[in-house]
């Protein structure tokens, strides 16, 4: 991911301070968010409990978090799915995606790849809290996002936040 990172260095930020900028307090503001909708998750001992928010400009096109529809969906998923039903849907494409942890690169289930997901839907920038520890698998779902062109902000300020909801697995 480094590596990537270098090469890209317009594609992947890192937000490791509040400079008071308006950009960073927007960006905060909507990581609380989706921070409130990991909250939502029930904790579990074989997954992480994440929360999405998928936003156009300032205007909220759908929320998300993990095990919120039925099956073992992942917040991303929850909120890709939500926004089709919503009269916003036209809005996704090149929408803005925040999310408590790192986007998944593989499932076990066999189900579809949140970082394939965001790539399908033409999602354009993902602001990510934390990069997925590897507690349960080697994610790449950062590398698979900048491969396909899309912009990836680490808005690590907030990472101890949004690793909250999981602290069950990290202890």
């Amino acid at each position: 991911m480094d590596g990537l990172a270098s090469l890209e260095p317009d594609m992947y930020r890192v937000i490791a301070h509040d400079d008071g900028s308006e950009e960073v307090e927007e960006h905060m503001e909507l990581m609380e968010l989706a921070i409130q909708q990991a909250h939502l998750a029930r904790p579990s001992d074989t997954a992480f409990s994440v929360g999405s928010l998928l936003v156009n400009g300032r205007q909220i096109i759908a929320t998300g978090y993990s095990h919120e529809l039925p099956g073992n969906t992942h917040a991303a998923q929850c909120a890709i799915a939500k926004s089709k039903g919503t009269q916003q849907a036209h809005l996704v494409p090149g929408a803005v995606l925040y999310t408590t942890m790192e986007p998944c690169s593989g499932r076990l289930s066999g189900n579809t790849p949140c970082s394939s997901r965001i790539i399908d839907a033409g999602i354009g920038r993902v602001v990510i809290g934390v990069k997925e520890p590897a507690t349960f698998s080697n994610c790449q779902g950062v590398a698979r996002l900048l491969e396909a062109g899309i912009e990836v902000v680490h808005l690590k300020i907030l990472e101890e936040q949004c690793l909250r909801p999981n602290i069950h697995l990290l202890s």
